[in-house]
């Protein structure tokens, strides 16, 4: 059985100054630290999916770049 680190969790107030600056036009360092932080759990739902595991993992970037790019 695998054994999974436990995460550390990103403070709503890390997260948010993250995204507001993801979302500026020059963001895109803040959009990186975005991603690296879900990378490991990306991983993780890749191996579900019905792909090759980089096509999965690209699709989960794509998709979670769209999601944090929405404006309320």
């Amino acid at each position: 059985m695998e054994t999974q680190k436990p995460a550390v969790p990103l403070p709503d107030e890390q997260f948010i100054t993250l995204l507001e600056k993801a979302r500026s036009p020059h963001g895109q360092q803040y959009m990186l630290e975005l991603l690296s932080y879900y990378e490991p759990e990306m991983q993780q739902l890749s191996r579900y999916m019905p792909m090759d595991r980089e096509d999965a993992m690209q699709a989960l970037r794509l998709e979670l770049i769209e999601l944090l790019k929405e404006t309320p």
